[in-house]
């Protein structure tokens, strides 16, 4: 694979269209995803930063298989995903998001949660301790609900069940965001020995510049759907060239002592 490019998306589009009034056939187009193009190596991650509705967590779908585009190209592995089954994409890439509670169904345990992610395997029960093991939870937790978890635990959670698919490739939207402070460190710490101990790559999504571009390799910047600027961590944060970028900048709060 050249440069060891393990994901690869050239100029993507996506429009939703919505109507101007209701009960009229007049209809508005919104181009939530403009010409974005980035890159993802092997063990690297990139950060993916804007405002709301600049068309992040729209464009993460896309790669992840979730939504569907208008055109453009996304690789991975020097292969199209259109070339790829559904199952063979969720064993490529996996989605975190934000709120774990919301994607973990109330009414399954954890263990069933897990292992209907990975139901074309066999030990299943196995497999699911292990994946729990890999994230700081002990294997009690395969008879447990959802409910009976903090938020810090579920985000745990929704992370094994992407391990459990052995996939390569994780997208994680704002997955600290609703998190007490010292607990988001943990689940960052958490990405970085999983990045370690098994290769893994992440695109993460974050309002939080900072966050970023302590963990990130590169960063892309998104405004109105675009991608406005794109590059290597410290040059974004330390001579950002876009004035969008320079303005996301200097509205991050200074702490003085």
């Amino acid at each position: 694979m050249l440069n060891n490019l393990i994901l690869k998306t050239v100029n993507v589009n996506k429009n939703f269209f919505i109507e101007k009034i209701f009960f009229s056939n007049k209809t508005a187009t919104i181009r939530a995803v403009d010409n974005a193009s980035i890159e993802l190596k092997k063990g690297e991650i990139v950060g993916l930063a804007g405002e709301s509705g600049s068309g992040k967590t729209t464009l993460a779908k896309i790669i992840a298989g979730l939504m569907d585009y208008d055109s453009g190209e996304i690789f991975i592995d020097d292969r199209n995903i259109e070339n790829y089954s559904r199952y063979e994409l969720s064993k490529k890439i996996q989605m975190i998001f934000q709120d774990p509670f919301s994607s973990l169904n109330p009414k399954l345990s954890i263990g069933t949660i897990i292992k209907e992610a990975i139901k074309a395997k066999k030990n299943l029960d196995n497999i699911a301790v292990n994946v729990l093991n890999m994230v700081g939870l002990s294997s009690d937790a395969i008879q447990k609900y959802p409910h009976q978890f903090s938020g810090g635990q579920r985000q745990r959670i929704a992370i094994a069940r992407a391990l459990a698919t052995e996939a390569e490739i994780i997208i994680a939207d704002e997955p600290v965001s609703s998190l007490d402070i010292s607990v988001q460190a943990q689940i960052m710490n958490l990405f970085f020995d999983l990045k370690k101990n098994l290769g893994l790559s992440y695109i993460i999504i974050s309002h939080d510049l900072n966050l970023l571009s302590a963990v990130s390799d590169n960063i892309a910047i998104m405004q109105n759907g675009k991608i406005i600027e794109y590059g290597q961590s410290d040059k974004i944060m330390n001579r950002p060239d876009n004035p969008y970028t320079q303005k996301l900048i200097s509205a991050i709060p200074v702490i003085n002592v």
